[in-house]
């Protein structure tokens, strides 16, 4: 698009952003008000430089014109690495005293029950998921289901959330072992990865590129009341000039030099050099409810927004075990926190609701 000559009051249309009306001119920006009632100050240079070529077909578009199974799970890359002991690292010192308990705690346990609206696909591995001691928060046990023998594939814990989160299913990461995936999803218009803690139960069911509800939970490795962080930083002069042009009555006017607080801030990043559905997070706490025993641990259920999407809040529930706090009094409403936590979550649409035990009505 040419600017050069772009005034005051000039229609602005663009295939990328729109169209509207020129509200601010400068050397370097052009200030447009949109027909949708949004408004932006774009930059000449990068107006100039014209459409972007089209981007190549991505993985998730390439799959999506394979029949199913294909076009929903791939096999994990080569190498991928699983820290699963760290999952651990909320609840107890080590893990010696859990594995000597194994035996006794894999005969109280409980079978989730396979909902059998689709059968298994033929050559996908079998296997089912005890839980102990109950469906709702303690330890999961998944194991491979043989003629002679059901051999353990792992163990981890495992919490409820109280909301369900409607997510778009992108793609699931399946682990060698073909009982354990990862679950890429996004979220409004961020992308997400959980692990996935009832895989065995709902995995036919899967569909890329459907919406599905999802109860998505973080167990925190570590969590405290969050720092006091300020960034020093300078706006562009025409970007000052454009924001004080539409001050309201009585607002002070903005200024090229000025601090930056995240206080409130809403922020999740992955964990650098950690698996995929580990991430770090501050958050605004919302709500607070205390939880006793899980694997030994008290703690807290902690409602907090750890994502914005324009107007609206990304709230997740995270499982803070005292074991994870920092703080030196529990967790609270209106309080800024941050840490790391582990993404886990499970299928929970209305039509697959309920515990699914078996010998329970689902």
């Amino acid at each position: 698009m040419d600017t050069r000559n772009l005034k005051l009051g000039d229609r602005f249309a663009d295939q990328r952003h729109g169209a509207g009306v020129v509200g601010f001119v400068g050397h370097d920006y052009v200030g447009v008000r949109f027909d949708d009632g949004r408004e932006a100050l774009l930059r000449r240079s990068t107006l100039e430089e014209g459409d972007p070529a089209p981007a190549p077909p991505s993985g998730a578009a390439e799959r999506a014109s394979l029949p199913w199974p294909q076009s929903t799970f791939t096999a994990e890359p080569q190498g991928a690495q699983h820290f699963l002991g760290l999952h651990w690292e909320p609840f107890f010192d080590g893990t010696r005293a859990l594995l000597d308990r194994l035996p006794d705690l894999l005969a109280q346990a409980s079978s989730l029950g396979t909902l059998a609206l689709r059968s298994l696909p033929s050559g996908w591995v079998a296997g089912r998921q005890l839980v102990w001691p109950n469906p709702t928060r303690g330890m999961a046990m998944v194991v491979r289901t043989e003629a002679e023998a059901s051999p353990l594939v792992s163990l981890f814990p495992f919490a409820m959330a109280s909301d369900r989160l409607t997510l778009r299913l992108d793609e699931v990461r399946v682990w060698d072992s073909g009982l354990e995936a990862q679950i890429v999803a996004t979220w409004n218009e961020a992308e997400i990865c959980f692990f996935d803690t009832r895989y065995t139960a709902h995995r036919q069911h899967y569909r890329a590129g459907q919406e599905y509800e999802f109860r998505v939970a973080g167990i925190a490795y570590d969590a405290a009341p969050a720092q006091v962080r300020e960034i020093q930083a300078t706006h562009h002069p025409e970007h000052v000039a454009w924001m004080n042009q539409n001050l309201a009555e009585g607002q002070r006017p903005h200024e090229e030099n000025f601090t930056l607080s995240f206080e409130g801030a809403a922020l999740l990043l992955p964990v650098t050099g950690w698996d995929v559905d580990d991430y770090e997070f501050r958050a605004r706490v919302k709500s607070v409810e205390p939880f006793a025993d899980w694997l030994g641990q008290d703690g807290w259920r902690v409602r907090a927004t750890v994502l914005r999407f324009g107007d609206d809040d990304g709230d997740l529930d995270i499982f803070v075990t005292r074991r994870a706090w920092s703080g030196e009094v529990p967790p609270a409403s209106g309080q800024d926190i941050e840490g790391r936590f582990w993404l886990q979550g499970w299928l929970s649409t209305p039509e697959l609701t309920g515990n699914y035990l078996e010998g329970e009505d689902s």
